[in-house]
């Protein structure tokens, strides 16, 4: 969606509240065909920053596998059950402290997924050579960077963020008033770029990353996995300062979103939800 502060789930930490959140991770794994297939993508992925020799290829595939069948078994009807609270809520407007809810419980299911994978994920890391490291840091500073180079021309940004915004609320809602179109131009137009210190912030954690893997033995693993549970404390303050505020300015347009949606789009918005809820359970039945 352009700027970190809505895509860079490192996936890893939540900008957008609530609804907005939840829908854009999972939205993204609804396809049986895609999912079962998770591991090998991210094996590619994985593969195409650091070249593995045949035991560590085998490593990561034992981890991917065994992460993925986790996560089907465990995680999926955790996430329907969530989805189908949550398309019993819209059917109301909801609340500042709802939306921050709905956060926590979705920052948990990240949260799960990061304590089982970071173990395996620190084991293939120390397995690393130096010159492995070397060629994986390389490798990642330079994907940042094309991520960076992929905001486009800085004047453009504020309109990209509304267009993209209303085709969110359109894709869930179903239609997209012009009061609603005005809400988001607005909030749109509030929002900080970030992708200065995002970039700033991925170079610590990289330099962080390399400076743990060449740590004395007993103290490389701990470290290594600390940057792996927490890549949040490498962020710049000019980046947590700036994402602090963002997410404060989306948490209002959901709210003010929320206030102005009609009975049909809450009644699309529904559908939507159990539509996904019910993909979601077809995967946990290993059915395709």
């Amino acid at each position: 969606m352009g700027d970190r502060t809505l895509t860079s789930s490192r996936a890893k930490r939540i900008r957008v509240a609530g609804v907005c959140t939840l829908l854009l991770t999972l939205a993204a794994c609804t396809g049986s065909f895609f999912y079962n297939r998770l591991d090998t993508l991210a094996g590619w992925y994985l593969g195409s920053l650091v070249s593995l020799t045949d035991g560590q290829r085998i490593q990561l595939q034992h981890w991917l596998s065994q992460t993925l069948a986790w996560h089907r078994q465990s995680e999926l009807n955790r996430y329907s059950r969530f989805l189908r609270d949550l398309s019993d809520q819209v059917m109301q407007p909801g609340t500042p402290v709802r939306y921050e809810e709905t956060q926590k419980r979705f920052q948990g299911f990240w949260d799960d997924l990061i304590e089982k994978a970071t173990p395996d994920a620190t084991t293939l890391l120390l397995s690393l050579s130096p010159e492995q490291v070397d060629e994986l840091v390389r490798n990642m500073e330079e994907k940042a960077r094309e991520r960076s180079d992929d905001e486009g021309k800085p004047e453009n940004w504020h309109r990209e963020q509304a267009k993209s915004l209303t085709r969110f609320v359109k894709r869930w809602a179903g239609s997209v008033t012009d009061e609603q179109k005005a809400l988001i131009t607005a909030a749109a137009a509030q929002v900080e770029p970030t992708r200065d210190e995002w970039l700033a912030s991925q170079q610590a954690w990289q330099r962080s990353l390399r400076e743990a893997l060449q740590k004395p033995a007993d103290d490389r693993a701990g470290a290594v996995q600390r940057l792996l549970e927490k890549p949040d404390n490498q962020w710049t303050q000019e980046y947590h300062d700036k994402s602090q505020r963002n997410r404060q300015r989306y948490l209002e347009l959901v709210t003010s979103l929320d206030a102005t949606f009609t009975d049909r789009q809450r009644q699309h918005l529904r559908a939507e939800l159990l539509k996904l809820a019910q993909q979601l359970d077809t995967i946990a039945r290993g059915k395709t």
